[in-house]
């Protein structure tokens, strides 16, 4: 199992949005169904454009394969890289916020400095 700071890297590193995570999470979730375009654009309320660079990003990463089709499946490409996805998984159902601020380029630490800076303000009399 990945440490903390291995899955914080690995999910900045892996998921470009908040989409591609619930694309992940969403063919994770039926492994062995190949999804259409349709399906995913119906179950996600995606953009076709949204659905490509998801798709694409999580490909590249070697999370998702797609058919001559473009039917797209889970398939991480190693037992070690599908823990990781697993403990990806269980972070988001248990902190959805932290793991949207750790996607979109923030940290909890800077949304509490942030915040603790101006608590110290209001401490001070300001």
């Amino acid at each position: 199992m990945a440490d903390d700071s291995a899955i914080n890297r690995f999910m900045r590193s892996a998921f470009g949005s908040i989409w591609s995570l619930e694309l992940l999470l969403l063919l994770r979730s039926k492994p062995e169904h190949c999804w259409t375009r349709q399906e995913l654009n119906e179950s996600l309320r995606a953009s076709e454009q949204v659905l490509t660079k998801s798709t694409a990003d999580l490909v590249a990463a070697g999370l998702v394969s797609v058919d001559a089709e473009g039917c797209a499946q889970y398939a991480p490409s190693s037992p070690a890289l599908q823990e990781t996805v697993d403990a990806v998984a269980a972070f988001y159902a248990s902190r959805p916020a932290a793991v949207r601020r750790l996607i979109v380029g923030g940290t909890a630490d800077s949304v509490v400095n942030f915040a603790d800076a101006f608590r110290f303000r209001r401490d001070q009399g300001e």
